[in-house]
């Protein structure tokens, strides 16, 4: 199934929600950062949610998306704070980028949007073809509650008096590892339903062991797969790798 993902409404809604990495988290990363020093490539970055506080702090930190909605969300977020990141439209399996990296992120579980295994390879191998000698790989995963398929309503408050409300339906394949939601989107501005945006969303799953085999099938060792918690939502486990 191809994702039909990353509209206004989701950009906006992913924003009012998910503003900042929280500092522990960024913390963690910058942990790997000052250990081996050199430029920084958050892939799947989307708006900048980790990007811009790394930016913040002081390092180099490009971003890589395949969303162009997304990415101007980032630049514009980012110029609200006078910074100007370096931004690049491109999916991971298709990649070419003029740098190489001393340390790559793929946070909350991105990775798993690319739902196809031999896309999930190809990416990966882009990746270690842009990775410094000893980089730092770092990809945060999850496995999914499949249990509970029943209608799931947040809401995020944008101003005084508009918010958007996101209505989300969840398929499980428990077969082949893979769920889908089909999540709606609705502008209300005055709890009147202004604009409308249909999204459908896809993501796979691994074990520690599926995961761990395709790194090492992309040419990485891996090294500690953390247990964290950044966010109230649940557990974070990122696995780290470097090339072998």
């Amino acid at each position: 199934m191809q994702t039909k993902a990353y509209g206004k409404l989701c950009s906006l809604f992913y924003d009012a929600t998910k503003q900042f990495a929280p500092e522990k988290e960024i913390n963690f990363y910058e942990s790997f950062i000052k250990q081996n020093p050199g430029r920084v490539l958050e892939a799947m970055s989307g708006s900048g949610r980790l990007q811009i506080p790394l930016l913040q702090r002081g390092y180099e930190v490009d971003g890589i998306d395949n969303s162009r909605i997304m990415l101007d969300r980032c630049l514009e977020r980012a110029a609200k704070l006078n910074i100007s990141p370096i931004v690049y439209e491109q999916s991971l399996e298709n990649m070419d980028l003029p740098h190489k990296y001393t340390n790559v992120t793929i946070a909350v579980g991105s990775f798993q949007l690319i739902t196809d295994k031999a896309a999930a390879l190809n990416s990966l191998k882009n990746l270690h073809r842009h990775m410094e000698k000893g980089g730092n790989l770092l990809i945060d995963f999850f496995i999914p509650e499949t249990g509970d398929s029943s209608p799931f309503i947040r809401e995020a408050i944008l101003d005084h008096n508009s918010k958007i409300r996101l209505t989300t339906n969840y398929k499980f394949d428990t077969k082949e590892s893979k769920a889908f939601g089909y999540c709606k989107y609705e502008l209300l501005i005055d709890n009147k339903v202004c604009e409308q945006e249909d999204e459908t969303i896809a993501i796979c799953w691994y074990t520690e062991d599926e995961l761990q085999n395709l790194i090492n099938q992309a040419g990485f060792e891996v090294v500690k797969i953390y247990k964290e918690r950044f966010r109230a939502t649940g557990d974070s486990d990122i696995l780290h790798a470097k090339i072998s």
